[in-house]
C-alpha cells in the first residue's frame, strides 16, 4: 500500500446513495491527481449495497482498499434542497469522522467529502511538504459570491470558519492532537455551541475543526494550521444545479440568485476542483459521468 493516498467515507441513508458518490469521487481522483490510491470507509450494509450496485470491475478501479466500521451513528437529521424550490430530510451519518487517522491506512492522508470534485493535481502539492494538518479556510461560490454568515464565523463577532470538506493530515504527534481534540469537541458538543454561540442542534464536523484550528493557532487565525495556500473552496450551493457535463472536466451549471431566487445565471466549471452541495444534481449526472470515464477505457 502506497505511503499517500486519499480517503472517503461512505454511509447510505434512505434519500442519498453515498456509495454512488464516493466512486464518482475516486474515479475524478484517479483520473486527476499523482498521489491517487484510495480507500473508502463504510459500513457492512452500505458495503452490501455496493456489492449489488457496483459492476467489481469498477469498485476495483475505484478503490484500492475498503474499511469496515460499523460505528453507531448519532441521529442528526439535516435538511438538505434541491433547487429554491425542493427540499428533503435525511440523516448526515459523520459523527465518526475525527476517527480517520485510525481508519487511514497511508502515511499521509487526504479525506476528502464524497461530494467534492477533484478536477486538476492542486492537492498532490501538500504530499511533498511536511505540513501536518491542512483545511480550507475560505469559500467562494459559483459567481464569486461569499459564503453565508455561519460560514464565514460560526456566530456574530464569532471565531473564523473552517472547511471539514477536504482534510489532510500525517500521522504525526501534532495530527494526532488535532483528532484527539475534534474528538473531545464532539463528545462535548453542547458545551462548545454554548461556548462559541452557534446552534447545536445539527453536529457539523465545520464547527469542530473551526473550533480546533482556534484553539491550536494559539486562539488567533494563522498558525499550526495550514490552509492550503489560502486557496477558497469552490462550492455549488444546495440551491444550485448542474445543467450539463459536457466531459468530466467541463460541466455547465445553473447559479441562483440568493435575493431572487427565480432568477439564474449559467456558469462553466472547468477543470476547477467543486464542492456539489446539491447532491441530488450530482445524482441525476452520475450515469453519464460514469460512462464518459468507462468509454475512455477507465474501469472496463
Amino acid at each position: 500500500m502506497s505511503n499517500t493516498g486519499i480517503c472517503f467515507f461512505a454511509y447510505n441513508n434512505n434519500q442519498l446513495d453515498y456509495v454512488q458518490f464516493a466512486h464518482i469521487a475516486a474515479a475524478y481522483v484517479k483520473q486527476n491527481m499523482k498521489n491517487n490510491t484510495t480507500c473508502l470507509v463504510t459500513d457492512t450494509g452500505t458495503y452490501s449495497w455496493l456489492k449489488e450496485s457496483v459492476p467489481r470491475k469498477l469498485h476495483s478501479a475505484c478503490f484500492d482498499e475498503v474499511v469496515i466500521s460499523d460505528d453507531e451513528m448519532e441521529p442528526n437529521p439535516r435538511r438538505h434542497f434541491d433547487s429554491p424550490w425542493t427540499e428533503f430530510n435525511a440523516q448526515f451519518s459523520n459523527s465518526n469522522k475525527h476517527k480517520i487517522i485510525d481508519y487511514s491506512p497511508f502515511d499521509k492522508t487526504l479525506l476528502v467529502d464524497t461530494d467534492f470534485i477533484v478536477q486538476n493535481n492542486f492537492y498532490d502539492y501538500i504530499f511533498e511538504t511536511d505540513i501536518p494538518v491542512s483545511l480550507h479556510r475560505t469559500a467562494k461560490y459559483l459567481e464569486n459570491q461569499s459564503p453565508y454568515t455561519n460560514e464565514q464565523r460560526l456566530s456574530d463577532n464569532g471565531i473564523q470558519h473552517w472547511w471539514s470538506t477536504v482534510v489532510y493530515f500525517d500521522k504525526s504527534d501534532e495530527s494526532r492532537t488535532f483528532f484527539d481534540m475534534w474528538a473531545h469537541v464532539k463528545d462535548n458538543w453542547d458545551y462548545y455551541a454554548l461556548l462559541y454561540k452557534f446552534p447545536s442542534k445539527l453536529y457539523r464536523t465545520d464547527f469542530c475543526v473551526s473550533i480546533v484550528s482556534h484553539v491550536l493557532n494559539g486562539f488567533n487565525e494563522n498558525g499550526f494550521v495550514h490552509d492550503f495556500m489560502n486557496e477558497p473552496l469552490r462550492n455549488m450551493d444546495q440551491k444550485d444545479d448542474i445543467v450539463e457535463v459536457k466531459s468530466p472536466n467541463d460541466w455547465v451549471l445553473l447559479s441562483h440568485n440568493r435575493k431572487e431566487p427565480w432568477k439564474n445565471i449559467l456558469e462553466r466549471n472547468v477543470n476547477s476542483n467543486i464542492h456539489v452541495m446539491n447532491k441530488r444534481s450530482l445524482s441525476r449526472q452520475a450515469s453519464n459521468i460514469m460512462d464518459m470515464f468507462q468509454k475512455e477505457g477507465f474501469g472496463v
